[in-house]
C-alpha cells in the first residue's frame, strides 16, 4: 500500500511539471533581435532547443531557447537571408602574393 501511494505522489508530481512547462517559441531565421549584452542580431537558425544569432559587434552566439530573452524588433523576411562565404583565394592571387612578398624582401 505505502508503494502504490508513493507511486501516485511521484505521478502527479511529474504530471505538475509537465503542466508548468512553458511553451518555448522558436524564432524563424532573419528575423531582428536586440539582446541585452550584445546588441542587435539576426536569427541564423532556431529550434526548440537552441537558438543561433549573428551579433552586428559581436559575431555569432548559441543560445538556450527556453532561458534566453531578446526584444524582437522586426518581422522574418519572407526569404531568409543567405550567409555570405568568403571565396578561396585563386591559383594566381597566391602566386601574386607569393611574388609582391619575395619582392619586399629582396
Amino acid at each position: 500500500m505505502v508503494r502504490r501511494l508513493f507511486s501516485k505522489r511521484f505521478e502527479s508530481r511529474l504530471s505538475a511539471r509537465a503542466v508548468k512547462e512553458e511553451v518555448v517559441q522558436v524564432m524563424q531565421e532573419g528575423q531582428t533581435i536586440k539582446h541585452e549584452m550584445y546588441g542587435l542580431g539576426i536569427v541564423t537558425a532556431s529550434d526548440q532547443e537552441r537558438t543561433a544569432v549573428d551579433f552586428d559587434d559581436h559575431g555569432p552566439k548559441l543560445f538556450v531557447t527556453s532561458i534566453m530573452t531578446a526584444e524582437l524588433i522586426g518581422e522574418a523576411p519572407a526569404t531568409p537571408p543567405k550567409t555570405k562565404r568568403r571565396r578561396k583565394a585563386s591559383t594566381a592571387a597566391k602566386a601574386a602574393k607569393k611574388a609582391a612578398a619575395a619582392a619586399s624582401r629582396s
